[in-house]
């Protein structure tokens, strides 16, 4: 059998010259060739399964998007096995359970699986970003944490459907919301949004279901989540409450709130819409970096387009109407305006509802009707 880094250089993947600072740091540190190459950057995580493969025969799967997994091949294997060993089951013939992994080197966990699951297992390649994809895909977001939970405290199911005094219900919506799975479960909804560009993200409960829909490019998609999240549906609205400081309590009026978390090293505003519901409470989260970067010229504006409205922008006075769909990109054009005109010797003060975006040396206004501060009321006072 060939050395695996003679196979790359057959395949013209690296030079000898390549291979021999890898193998130079290979010694240094201890880590397998073919990972060490991947860390130079000199081939991608694909070219090394590929290679590998070949060499161990196995199959290879560049792609695990229109790979049709079986329903039954989900609930035959735990979601907290699949997030914790990080494979992907592919199928199940008779006795032996085919899985997708990231990384052949890892015997144990063959023997792991077999142990817990009672399969023979049989490996495929794919990428651990195909991998944790096509986890996603198929068992939902945050699958292994509600099952987790679920598994704990099996009595969560029952009690959701009981008739218990308000006070009671409130109690146990309360405690359940600050325990450290439910965060884990808001905090990976979350995650999974920021990750997948979205503007908002919409929790709406129906008689036999929770749905979770994000809202990207202006449409809304629905999340693959497991069913299992109506039972968790008042704490995880109640966990939303806590962090923008919320009533919990109050269940009968639409609340707002607002928060400033940071997700994946980026710190967000979340503007927080509570709404009651006949089946429970209506969660809508619109999502705002807090440190945004506006340049026009980054918004995809055509030449001419961008041409003429930098020169409606430069004229003394007048009035640029700006109008379109949720998510369409009308409050980032505006503050991408304001950002340009916002010069040494200049002032400019601005009217909202509400302030999405904090851009430093503009005075910003938030209306508010309830002590009178309307619209009509602050232009009054902003104009001489």
């Amino acid at each position: 059998m060939a050395k695996i880094g003679e196979l790359f250089i057959q395949k013209g993947l690296i030079t000898e010259q390549q291979l021999q600072v890898a193998l130079n740091e290979s010694k240094r540190t201890g880590e397998i060739i073919g990972k060490v190459l991947v860390k130079l950057n000199y081939i991608r995580q694909d070219q090394l399964l590929e290679v590998l493969a070949s060499q161990l025969g196995l199959t290879f799967y560049p792609s695990l998007k229109d790979v049709a997994v079986p329903y039954d091949v989900i609930k035959a294997v735990p979601a907290r096995f699949v997030w914790y060993y990080k494979f992907m089951p592919i199928k199940i013939i008779g006795k032996v359970l085919t899985v997708a992994v990231s990384d052949p080197l890892a015997v144990w966990l063959m023997e792991d699986l077999k142990l817990h699951l009672g399969y023979d297992v049989e490996r495929v390649l794919a990428t651990e970003d195909e991998i944790l994809a096509a986890i996603r895909k198929h068992y939902g977001i945050g699958a292994e944490t509600i099952e987790e939970i679920l598994t704990q405290n099996s009595a969560v199911a029952e009690t959701q459907k009981q008739k218990e005094k308000e006070k009671e219900q409130i109690e146990d919506v309360e405690k359940s919301a600050q325990d450290a799975s439910v965060i884990k479960l808001v905090n990976q909804i979350l995650s999974e949004a920021v990750s997948s560009r979205a503007t908002d993200i919409h929790i709406e409960p129906y008689r036999d279901q929770v749905r979770v829909r994000y809202r990207i490019d202006g449409i809304l998609y629905d999340m693959r989540v497991p069913e299992q999240i109506k039972y968790l549906h008042a704490a995880v609205v109640s966990r939303i409450k806590i962090l923008s400081n919320l009533n919990v309590v109050e269940k009968r009026l639409p609340q707002d709130g607002r928060a400033i978390i940071k997700v994946q090293d980026k710190q967000i505003d979340l503007r927080i819409s509570i709404i009651p519901s006949i089946y429970g409470e209506n969660a809508v989260i619109r999502i705002l970096p807090v440190h945004l970067l506006f340049n026009l010229d980054e918004l995809g504006f055509y030449p001419e387009d961008l041409k003429s409205l930098e020169q409606l922008m430069q004229r003394p006075h007048g009035i640029i109407f700006l109008t379109g769909p949720t998510g369409s990109g009308k409050t980032t054009t505006l503050y991408a305006c304001l950002s340009k005109l916002n010069k040494e010797g200049v002032k400019i003060i601005t009217i909202e509802d509400p302030v999405e975006y904090e851009l430093p040396g503009i005075m910003q206004l938030q209306v508010r009707p309830e002590v009178g501060l309307t619209f009509a009321n602050a232009l009054r006072s902003v104009l001489p």
